[in-house]
């Protein structure tokens, strides 16, 4: 009788982080390509004959928050600290990236919507711009991953005669 259960985990396999992330790149692009709509939905909630929409650079933004976190983990001899207490200076370019983005993102909510508006754009855009910086510490991992790809096919090509023995 085995008594080894086999409940292996989707995250168990190797593949199946970068199928993850494949999946999450097309999500991210489907949202990128359609925010528009966000501002234009706001528009007609608020019954406002303007037009205007705004850009998706919180999306962006939160993107290469999310590299800069990534490359921050990796390069850096320490390990990132959650507590204030003791940051340094990758934490602290963290943190105001971060406050300069939400603080653009609340006056450009507000310029352009009502009080009871902007606080919805404000949310909805928040949370589409956390999912991105997420999706950034998974494009570094991909990006890292793709280079030591290169790397290795670099060095089987390109060595392989300069390590034979003559």
């Amino acid at each position: 009788m085995d008594t080894i259960t086999g409940n292996q985990q989707m995250t168990d396999n190797w593949w199946s982080i970068y199928l993850i992330t494949f999946i999450v790149f097309i999500i991210m692009f489907v949202i990128q390509r359609y925010s528009y709509l966000i501002d234009r939905q706001i528009n007609r909630l608020e019954s406002k004959n303007g037009k205007w929409t705004g850009k998706p650079w919180p999306l962006l933004s939160g993107l290469l928050t999310g590299i800069l976190i990534f490359l921050f983990g990796v390069f850096l001899p320490d390990d990132l600290s959650v507590n204030p207490a003791q940051w340094r200076w990758p934490e602290i370019v963290i943190a105001i990236l971060g406050g300069v983005i939400i603080t653009r993102l609340l006056i450009e909510s507000l310029q352009h919507f009502g009080k009871k508006f902007a606080f919805i754009r404000f949310l909805i855009w928040l949370i589409l711009s956390i999912g991105y910086c997420v999706a950034g510490v998974l494009m570094g991992f991909l990006l890292a991953s793709l280079l030591a790809i290169a790397i290795v096919i670099y060095f089987i090509f390109f060595w392989k005669k300069k390590l034979t023995i003559k």
